[in-house]
């Protein structure tokens, strides 16, 4: 099969380095690269090898006067929806950053109208993709520490961006969570039915939102307690977190990314890493290219990744009512 042709749309900051990715993935043509402001589209012209790339301002004119069959949107989620739905129009199958977008409501009316087409939206939660969650997937799906009865995530980063992200009120619950969330699905091969949340910002915090926030979750039976911080002093945790996965039979441990596992004996045995094909944001476009040549769905497709987003939501509205929201309620609204 031939390359598949992409265009980009979003080339600024954490696009640029999207641009590389694209530019040297071996199943994927970068056909075009959109962005609005002229200087993003001059510094990627530095990192793309292929001389055919076209470069635009406006994603429309894109989308009509270059042929291609996939349109990666890297661009803040505010734009999300506009962009899925455009793309969609012009026969595009939609990869997109996390999260699906900046409100539920829009990331539900966008489900709601991708329906209407052919192609489908794919929403890239590379952390999925990385051998240290994988070996510790493994472990669940094997049973090796037994039935898990209950898990605990502690994230704790201090990380300074500045832009769109000082704009929202939950900063932490918005931008960052929405991986560890979707590690709780993967991971736990379960969906969430609670979520009971509290936030705060401190005082030395540098965004204008709340960079900390607890949440306690119910996926069936398992309990989950969830800690992030993305302000913290002292020791910091790597971008996964550190996890337990406390079973019937042990422990499932990930602590600086390298996962071990605790049995009831007392012994522990650390967990060979899963070699994957590729890895993180690299397995993300080639689980898309795979989708389009099987003709078949990606696993973190809208209509999954819906549920990811939903305690997303679901946890906001928890913060706003301060009470623990049903999940399936929650997307009925």
């Amino acid at each position: 099969m031939e390359k598949l042709k992409a265009i980009q749309v979003g080339a600024g900051g954490f696009g640029s380095s999207w641009t590389e990715i694209l530019d040297q993935f071996e199943d994927v043509e970068l056909v075009a690269v959109v962005d609005v402001m002229p200087e993003n589209l001059e510094n990627v012209k530095k990192i793309i090898k292929n001389n055919r790339t076209e470069f635009f301002t406006n994603h429309l004119e894109a989308f009509e006067k270059v042929k291609a069959d996939i349109a990666v949107i890297i661009t803040p989620p505010q734009t999300h929806k506009k962009l899925a739905l455009d793309a969609l129009e012009h026969d595009l199958n939609v990869f997109m950053e996390k999260p699906i977008a900046h409100t539920f409501e829009d990331a539900m009316e966008l489900l709601e109208k991708s329906r209407e087409y052919q192609k489908f939206v794919m929403i890239s939660q590379n952390y999925r993709w990385r051998p240290e969650i994988a070996a510790v997937k493994k472990a669940v799906d094997e049973g090796l520490v037994g039935e898990i009865e209950y898990v605990e995530w502690d994230f704790r980063r201090a990380t300074k961006f500045g832009g769109w992200r000082d704009q929202y009120s939950e900063i932490l619950i918005e931008d960052m969570s929405i991986h560890h969330f979707d590690l709780l699905r993967h991971i736990l091969s379960l969906e969430p039915t609670t979520v009971f949340a509290k936030s705060m910002r401190p005082s030395w915090s540098w965004f204008n939102g709340n960079g900390v926030a607890s949440a306690i979750m119910k996926f069936d039976n398992v309990l989950v307690n969830y800690f992030g911080c993305w302000v913290t002093r002292g020791k910091e945790t790597s971008w996964n977190g550190e996890i337990k996965l406390v079973g019937n039979k042990g422990v499932i441990e990930l602590i600086n990314d390298k996962p071990l596992a605790t049995l009831e004996n007392g012994t522990t045995i650390e967990l060979d890493l899963v070699t994957l094909e590729h890895e993180d944001r690299e397995y993300s476009i080639f689980e898309m290219v795979n989708a389009i040549k099987e003709n078949r769905k990606p696993s973190t497709e809208l209509a999954d990744n819906i549920n990811s987003f939903a305690i997303v939501g679901a946890s906001l509205e928890s913060i706003k009512q301060s009470k623990e929201i049903v999940i399936q309620d929650f997307l009925k609204k």
